[in-house]
């Protein structure tokens, strides 16, 4: 129901762009085709067979890969953008909680601070 990684993994894993699924399949792998059936209604398939060509596809099934793979793309780069945010988040409030005190630099800047402030 909620995909295999729910049961699997305590943490989502990260999503590959084609470039790096590219380095991780054997060689002899990479280039070998594979077939993906998918099952549609008929007004679904006329309303896609009617733009493929005018966009200068050779097929629908070209149509249909390119923009499964735009779509897919622009979905990692949003996860990515999620993480690095969540990340960012994590870093930006452990230091503000964490129990520090001012250092040098700091000390010296309030100490200037106050004397512009006092003029």
């Amino acid at each position: 129901m909620y995909g295999i990684y729910t049961y699997i993994y305590k943490k989502k894993p990260e999503m590959l762009t084609i470039e790096q699924l590219s380095k991780e399949i054997k060689p002899e792998l990479a280039d070998k085709e594979a077939r993906l059936d998918i099952r549609l209604n008929m007004v679904y398939k006329m309303f896609l067979k009617q733009v493929y060509k005018p966009a200068g596809y050779r097929s629908l099934s070209a149509f249909i890969l390119q923009a499964a793979i735009e779509k897919a793309e622009a979905l990692i780069e949003k996860e990515k953008l999620i993480l690095a945010s969540e990340r960012d988040k994590e870093i930006f409030f452990s230091s503000i909680l964490k129990d520090s005190h001012p250092n040098d630099a700091l000390k010296k800047a309030a100490k200037s601070f106050k004397k512009a402030v006092k003029k």
